[in-house]
């Protein structure tokens, strides 16, 4: 290969690596060549592989070496459209390269502060069991299977189920990848909202499965569109998340689940529901599942509840679908952590589930509260304890030159285009994360921040196109 790349530009970036970890010393010579100039905001930089190949290196470390690039607002990547330069100014960048997200408004964090808990439970476990059994195919046996402990797991969440009705799987991802490989195939069609979490329609993409984009109203997904489109497009599924939708914020109220799940069961629809946030009891309504149990998927993870690094979550299949479900569970996962499981069932036996839940409700509270105060004038969209809030920006702004500008300022956001579903413009806002922010007092200081760059009028962009 020659020692130059070419995709969009010509670009000959310093082959030789000296410094290590591999991928600091490639993201180093791509800031320095933006910062020389060799780099210009709009360019799109060439294929992950072509740069691994360029290198010499795998292709992780290139996705590693672009995401600490992205992380501190020199790169801007955007699933099917590529990465690239983005708005960058010297005297706006983070003080210290040590920090690669500066503070986070972005990623969805599970409020670690209950981890201590967590920890006393997984010692409690591993001393009192013998763990060797638990390292086997076989669950183990127990006075109370692991399904038992599902079962009372979505009751809490307000849907009624016995043990034999509950399948596990390794985390809401995998139930969800489950979920489409199991039931659907390449080429049909899933309603979704217009504005949809990014990690069900990546799944979709590499499955072929065609996504739908439907509007919404101020209740959440409007059904007059579901209808018509069950009709002009043929779908097959629905997916919902009826708590705090990603990236919305949005709850769907009583009236509207039952409008959507009567359109589902008159068109046939299979029901994907991903319930993650129930458990912050914003409302007191029953999931859709339960007003369709002939023709849903019920999936209720913990990471969220408890802790992302168990990868338990618990799903709930109507009879007719609940075969080919635990087959694809199966064929994927052979079966789950049975350790993982031993330390969910420990916490939600001896009620440390609930007060860790009750703990994760009062912190989401104190920190939503905290947004409305020191956003004041800004318009948030959600409930009284989130984990994250939808920003509508002010007249000029779009998400895109937001999460450009914040990242130049250290600040870590993502606008609505990442989440943006089908044709035309996405809406002018931004999903910000009210979880992720070690303290209150770095949450307050992000938010004070992004404030006061949203007084500012807009500055302009070069299209990324």
């Amino acid at each position: 290969m020659d020692n130059w790349i070419s995709c969009q530009l010509d670009w000959q970036p310093e082959r030789e690596l000296r410094d290590k970890p591999l991928h600091r010393a490639i993201a180093s010579r791509i800031e320095e060549d933006i910062r020389a100039g060799k780099l210009r905001e709009g360019d799109r930089l060439p294929a992950q592989r072509e740069l691994a190949d360029y290198w010499g290196v795998n292709l992780s470390t290139v996705t590693k070496a672009l995401q600490w690039c992205e992380n501190r607002g020199y790169l801007d990547a955007t699933v099917g459209r590529g990465t690239f330069v983005a708005h960058w100014e010297p005297d706006e960048r983070k003080a210290s390269p040590e920090s690669a997200a500066g503070i986070d408004l972005g990623v969805i964090h599970p409020l670690y502060q209950q981890n201590r808990l967590l920890a006393e439970a997984i010692r409690e476990v591993a001393e009192e069991i013998g763990i060797e059994q638990y390292l086997e195919y076989d669950e183990p046996k127990r006075k109370r299977s692991h399904r038992q402990i599902g079962a009372e797991w979505l009751r809490r969440m307000r849907l009624p189920a016995e043990p034999e009705e509950v399948s596990i799987a390794s985390g809401t991802q995998n139930a969800l990848a489950v979920t489409l490989m199991a039931l659907f195939k390449a080429g049909d069609a899933i309603g979704v909202d217009a504005l949809t979490y990014s990690g069900f329609s990546a799944l979709a993409s590499m499955l072929g499965i065609g996504l739908v984009p439907m509007e919404a109203d101020e209740r959440g997904m409007n059904p007059e569109r579901l209808e018509a489109a069950c009709v002009k497009e043929h779908l097959k599924g629905l997916y919902l998340m009826p708590e705090c939708q990603n990236p919305t914020a949005l709850t769907l109220p009583e009236n509207r689940r039952r409008e959507l799940a009567e359109i589902a069961r008159r068109y046939g629809l299979i029901l994907i529901e991903d319930d993650h946030y129930s458990f912050l009891e914003n409302t007191a309504c029953p999931p859709v599942s339960a007003l369709l149990p002939e023709r849903s998927v019920y999936i209720a993870g913990t990471s969220k509840s408890l802790s992302p690094g168990l990868r338990v979550a618990f799903m709930k299949t109507a009879p007719d679908l609940r075969g080919a479900v635990e087959q694809g569970l199966y064929n994927i996962n052979l079966t789950t952590s049975h350790f993982n499981m031993e330390v969910v069932a420990r916490l939600v036996e001896s009620g440390l589930a609930d007060k860790m839940m009750t703990q994760k409700r009062r912190e989401a509270e104190r920190r939503s509260q905290l947004a409305e105060e020191v956003g004041q004038g800004l318009v948030w969209q959600g409930n009284l304890r989130d984990y994250f809030r939808w920003l509508l920006l002010p007249p000029g702004w779009t998400g895109h030159e937001l999460e450009l500008r914040a990242a130049a300022m250290g600040i870590r956001l993502y606008g609505a285009e990442r989440f943006f579903i089908g044709k035309g413009e996405p809406p002018a806002a931004a999903r910000i994360s009210l979880s992720a922010a070690s303290s209150l007092q770095e949450l307050e200081n992000g938010l004070s921040q992004l404030r006061r760059l949203l007084s500012q009028p807009p500055g302009v962009l070069r299209p990324l196109v």
